[in-house]
């Protein structure tokens, strides 16, 4: 028989101390804590599509995307895929990012999907960032949730705009060519 063992909740120093294996990505959102695989080769291009198209639009402009790096925001650590942040930091000493970025963006897969689009979606909107995308290479699209503005955009064709950096736009065809 089969007997649930209590879940077990995690204070953020507890989850620090951790022994972690590689190729993981761990998370902890409200007190649990989430483990994921490393993303696969398609969400790799993706990503760093997306990172050069963002640093590409962003210089000179006050704003920097960073990628995969910790976002610790009242007791919960989480990896959102890309973030934007846009304040004046040494990127070179960061080690982790405990402020709300401007937009977080969540490449989804099959298996993370309802986590990104619900769990993290939440969890996001409660901590105060500006901007959410979730990236979906299933259907070569991008939702934006702006949570500062109440607005929401479904871009399946050509360009994905930013409402709190409204000088922010993308090609979709640049985020989703896997072309070498």
């Amino acid at each position: 028989m089969n007997v649930a063992r209590p879940l077990k909740f995690y204070t953020l120093k507890e989850f620090e101390e951790l022994p972690r294996e590689d190729g993981w990505n761990y998370e902890l959102i409200d007190g649990v804590v989430m483990m994921s695989p490393r993303p696969a080769g398609a969400h790799q291009m993706i990503s760093g599509n997306l990172f050069s198209e963002l640093r590409s639009k962003l210089r000179g402009k006050g704003c920097a995307p960073l990628l995969e790096m910790d976002l610790v925001l009242e007791n919960d650590n989480l990896i959102p895929d890309l973030m934007i942040i846009c304040d004046d930091v040494n990127i070179s000493e960061l080690k982790r990012y405990e402020k709300a970025p401007k937009i977080v963006i969540e490449i989804i897969s099959p298996r993370s999907a309802s986590h990104d689009c619900i769990v993290k979606r939440h969890k996001y909107e409660q901590l105060g960032i500006s901007e959410y995308w979730i990236v979906s290479p299933e259907e070569n699209c991008v939702d934006v949730f702006c949570f500062a503005l109440n607005r929401h955009e479904h871009c399946c064709t050509g360009q994905v705009k930013s409402y709190v950096l409204p000088d922010l736009e993308i090609d979709l065809d640049n985020i989703f060519d896997l072309s070498f």
